[in-house]
């Protein structure tokens, strides 16, 4: 239960403003970059030798730099790279900035599409920018919603300006009127609509990991079965009373086997991570 203060806070600011008022340097920068995004200016992001991204000012600085900064994000990204095969298919859920979205299309190749699913409309905006600016918004679908086991609404939250403005699952500090109803989608639902069957899923939810995993079972389960990247939050989803080891236990049960983002065998240990990076794969049967 949140303290006296903060509740009364919380009553009395509307919390797009307490999101402002904790960082306002970072809002200030985040209001020039997509000022500078709407007046047409991008910058030029070297990623990778050889990949450089027309962005949005502000992509890098407040998301894109983790893939260079971050080890384990650095190793997570390049496992993906290679994983990359032309055509490749993405589902990229929880697509943030959409940044694999735009590795799927670039080693991909000029057959390969993506769809990214984000419930942030700032996440949204940015990706549409990002695909605009780089030529590839007719390969670049973005679907702004959230993911779970079957489609419907649900309450999100925004985590505010220092999360990038990430989405995050509502805890009994929220009253109704700062959550935010989103639409939800699940994996096998966006396999109906696609034209095209994923060969690749990535997944980064905040804690709704089982839920994403378990509406994607009939494409999990089927004879042609995509490479999966997990971000498994254990911390948040043990904090909304869930078990990490369920998602693992799901995906071996459907035959996948799991490394962490350096290639390493699955330790028995994993669950028990706030966070850790994973990658899903399966020897599809001839």
């Amino acid at each position: 239960m949140a303290s006296l203060p903060k509740r009364v806070a919380r009553a009395v600011v509307p919390r797009a403003v307490r999101n402002w008022l904790r960082s306002p340097a970072r809002a200030i920068g985040r209001a020039w970059s997509d000022g500078l995004a709407r007046a047409g200016f991008v910058t030029r992001v070297g990623m990778r030798p050889g990949w450089d991204i027309r962005s949005h000012p502000g992509a890098y600085r407040f998301a894109y730099h983790a893939q260079d900064d971050d080890p384990e994000q650095v190793a997570e990204f390049d496992q993906f790279i290679r994983t990359c095969t032309p055509g490749m298919v993405l589902f990229d859920i929880g697509a943030h900035f959409g940044l694999f979205s735009l590795a799927a299309l670039h080693y991909g190749g000029a057959a390969a599409r993506a769809t990214a699913v984000d419930p942030s409309p700032l996440a949204c905006r940015v990706v549409r920018f990002q695909a605009a600016a780089n030529g590839a918004a007719g390969r670049l679908t973005v679907i702004q919603a959230s993911a779970g086991e079957v489609a419907g609404r649900q309450p999100l939250v925004a985590a505010g300006i220092g999360s990038a403005g990430y989405f995050v699952r509502p805890d009994g500090d929220h009253p109704p009127a700062e959550q935010i109803e989103v639409d939800v989608v699940s994996i096998d639902g966006l396999v109906e609509r696609a034209v095209s069957r994923p060969t690749h899923v990535k997944v980064d939810v905040e804690g709704y990991e089982l839920s994403v995993l378990r509406g994607g079972t009939r494409l999990f389960t089927s004879t042609d079965p995509p490479v999966v990247f997990l971000e498994l939050h254990g911390d948040l989803i043990r904090s909304a009373g869930g078990d990490p080891s369920a998602c693992l236990h799901l995906l071996a049960g459907w035959g996948y086997e799991v490394a962490d983002v350096y290639g390493n065998p699955l330790s028995a240990s994993a669950a028990d991570h706030p966070l850790i990076r994973l990658v899903a794969t399966k020897a599809v049967k001839s």
